[in-house]
């Protein structure tokens, strides 16, 4: 995997990503799904679990 090359985005492909994304993420982490994945994130974050995503 070390091989691998990063993509390189113009900040208007940028932009253009973040504009596509962001409405879905919004939606998902206003759901009552979203709301427990990220109470449940927190909660590991607070407690000093290494395997935090």
């Amino acid at each position: 995997m070390e091989n691998q090359k990063k993509p390189v985005l113009s900040e208007e492909q940028l932009d253009a990503l973040v504009q596509s994304l962001l409405p879905a993420m919004r939606e998902f982490f206003n759901s009552d799904r979203g709301k427990k994945i990220w109470a449940e994130q927190l909660e590991k974050i607070q407690h000093g679990k290494e395997d935090v995503a």
